[in-house]
């Protein structure tokens, strides 16, 4: 236990990530017991048809949205974390940025979807046209999650995260239940709940402003050093969403709308276990941003090794229990996309190295070496899609993704290694310091219960 200037003990670093990243993942847990009923809603009352339209009426519009902010909401969490620049100053910044962006992308998002086959279906073209209205709330909704990092408020992230999920719950059900409204009304129901997060983000705001002012003219230099910061890493970015969610659509293309409804099950249920590395992040990005870069070193294989073993594990007993999962879930309907989800399980399990690794780069200012990495597996993944797809459907795509993970969390390990001079070995394997830490916390537990 460390002490402060005042001779009070402290909590290491580790101990803090370790502790907060718990915090973290118990919410994520909740937020599975909401969203994984809606899921089911959705896929049971739209069918298969119906979920491939709706989520690709939800995915495109977030795809533009977060290439098009260039960044900068990531560069906002690093300035804030390192106290560089005040609240209302980034608060002021954010205000004039979403407005801005939304009429740009928006338009960008209309011109596209004059030329992008699958939009000339009458239903999918009419709800992804409507869908241009996520734009400016997904964008308001990613600046406001970048202030919430930035001054550390993770409580109030989580919070913010339930709120979404539940209201996205109840206004399903009334979509579904009340309103019929099909497949339209859900994607009105994700805009809604979206909302929410800008809500949670704005009163915390607003208590950090105190009696100060909530918003200030951005000072000279802020958008330049903002856009600097978020443009080293912004192509690994949009590379790495393009390689999470490109299948998808590769799939609609080739395979048609209800290929890509199975297929989104599969990802939806494989990507359960990223709650684990996510909840991580969220706590080691502003961390990792204000520790001098020994301890970072020291810190990042730690965090990395066991966010590993916890998602193998995890991953393990998803894998046992996927069949029965499915099917008492999701029916009979969705019987083909089990092989796709057992295929995505050891994927999703390596993603969990490149996740942690991508953090740290982006806490040192590094993240061209992210870029890299997820170009790699961005290219991987669209070459093995196009090959794989047409004769194996959404397994060849499940299997692509797969791979393209694994390449991915292998190259971000050798550039960290050239990076902090730590081994392999070290950043992906437990040690007796994790096992101590495992049998401390058992105790802890143990204690309580009695």
């Amino acid at each position: 236990m460390e002490e402060d200037l005042e001779g009070r003990p402290t909590e290491s670093a580790g101990k803090t990530v370790f502790r907060q990243s718990l915090m973290t993942f118990g919410t994520r847990l909740a937020i599975v017991l909401v969203n994984v009923p809606t899921s089911i809603l959705v896929a049971r009352l739209l069918g298969a048809e119906g979920q491939g339209t709706y989520i690709s009426g939800v995915i495109l519009p977030s795809l533009f949205a977060f290439a098009g902010m260039l960044g900068i909401d990531s560069a906002h969490t690093y300035l804030l974390s390192k106290k560089q620049y005040t609240p209302a100053q980034i608060n002021g910044q954010t205000l004039r940025l979403t407005l801005v962006l939304s009429v740009v992308i928006a338009a960008v998002y209309l011109v596209f979807l004059r030329f992008y086959g699958p939009a000339r279906d009458p239903e999918l073209g009419l709800i992804l046209r409507m869908a241009v209205a996520l734009i400016p709330v997904l964008l308001a909704k990613y600046f406001a999650v970048a202030f919430l990092l930035g001054v550390q408020r993770i409580k109030q992230f989580n919070l913010a995260n339930f709120v979404q999920a539940s209201s996205l719950l109840a206004l399903m059900c009334l979509n579904l239940f009340v309103f019929h409204g099909g497949a339209r009304g859900a994607v009105i129901a994700y805009l809604v709940s979206e909302a929410t997060v800008t809500l949670v983000a704005f009163l915390v705001a607003r208590r950090e402003a105190g009696p100060g002012r909530l918003f200030e003219m951005p000072p000279p230099g802020l958008f330049k050093r903002s856009a600097i910061y978020g443009l080293q890493g912004h192509v690994g970015n949009i590379l790495v969403l393009f390689t999470y969610r490109f299948d998808m659509f590769l799939v609609l293309s080739i395979a048609g709308l209800r290929a890509q409804g199975l297929y989104s099950i599969a990802v939806i249920l494989a990507e359960k276990l990223s709650h684990i590395p996510d909840s991580v992040q969220v706590v080691l990005f502003p961390k990792l941003s204000a520790l001098p870069v020994e301890e970072a070193n020291a810190l990042t294989p730690r965090v990395t090794r066991n966010a590993l073993f916890l998602t193998a594990v995890a991953g393990l007993v998803l894998y046992l229990l996927s069949r029965p999962l499915l099917l008492l879930f999701y029916g009979t309907e969705y019987i083909d996309a089990i092989t796709a989800f057992q295929v995505l399980i050891p994927g999703v399990v390596f993603l969990a190295v490149a996740k942690i690794l991508s953090t740290d780069f982006s806490g040192r200012d590094r993240r061209l070496y992210y870029t890299v990495g997820t170009a790699v597996a961005f290219g991987t993944n669209v070459t093995l899609c196009l090959l794989w797809i047409p004769p194996h459907g959404i397994v060849g795509a499940a299997w692509a993704s797969t791979i393209a993970y694994a390449a991915q969390a292998v190259i971000m390990l050798v550039f960290f290694r050239r990076l902090s001079g730590r081994g392999i070995a070290e950043t992906v394997f437990l040690r007796g310091e994790d096992f101590a830490l495992y049998g401390e916390l058992l105790r802890k537990w143990v204690r309580r219960g009695k």
